[in-house]
């Protein structure tokens, strides 16, 4: 990433959108090295080549910065889903095996992100992240990311519910079967040394809770 920190006309005339990206990368490369939690406003617009003026413009505060970023990182784990989804199924694989590659997506590419560890489970093993998270889980009208008071676990099993949902009618159990898997995914990285596991048993539950002729067999009457 070129960030260029010294010339003052380009420091207090940037507008190009993308000045947002470069100030949240700079921001989850601070997440990354535990830096955030004793970072100023001034120091990251001093990174980012803006005007402090430019970064509250931009973000409003800090917890703006942090907020943008939550939800940026989590349309992009939202995408990651959505295309190995479509690239399976383009494939001719049925919904649980779309639902099995996203998921071991999901592992893979969480192993070494700064954030999405702490905001799928919930649990942060960095102090310095704990407001990150508190502000994640706070109600949607507190923080306005998305719209609505969904976190990262919550988005990737609502789009992962409409996906299967195009194809079998949105079965009730279809629908129970596609987040236990989705959250199954999130245990496992309590756990990240067990991956060639998570992914036999996400693939397992998939087959188990998606079964391509329909939705599975339950016991007992259906209660619609």
């Amino acid at each position: 990433m070129n960030v260029d920190t010294a010339p003052d006309r380009q420091r207090t005339t940037v507008r190009s959108p993308g000045v947002r990206d470069t100030v949240l990368d700079i921001v989850l490369g601070m997440h990354a090295d535990r830096t955030w939690g004793r970072t100023s406003m001034e120091r990251i617009a001093s990174a980012a080549g803006v005007s402090r003026q430019t970064l509250y413009n931009q973000f409003g505060s800090r917890d703006g910065v942090t907020q943008a970023l939550l939800s940026r990182e989590t349309g992009r784990l939202s995408y990651g889903v959505d295309r190995r989804w479509r690239q399976v199924r383009s494939r001719g694989g049925n919904p649980a095996d779309c639902l099995t590659a996203a998921m071991s997506w999901v592992l893979a590419v969480s192993h070494d992100h700064p954030l999405l560890p702490a905001v799928l489970t919930g649990l942060d093993h960095n102090a310095a992240c704990t407001p990150l998270t508190a502000l994640w889980n706070a109600p949607a009208d507190h923080l306005g990311i998305h719209g609505r008071g969904a976190g990262a676990v919550a988005a990737v099993t609502e789009l992962c519910r409409r996906l299967d949902t195009a194809e079998h009618g949105g079965h009730p159990d279809r629908l129970r079967g596609v987040e236990a898997v989705v959250r199954l995914t999130v245990s496992y990285l309590l756990v990240p040394a067990a991956t060639t596991r998570a992914r036999s048993q996400i693939a397992q539950a998939a087959r188990s809770l998606l079964p391509d002729n329909g939705p599975p067999v339950r016991r007992g009457p259906l209660n619609a």
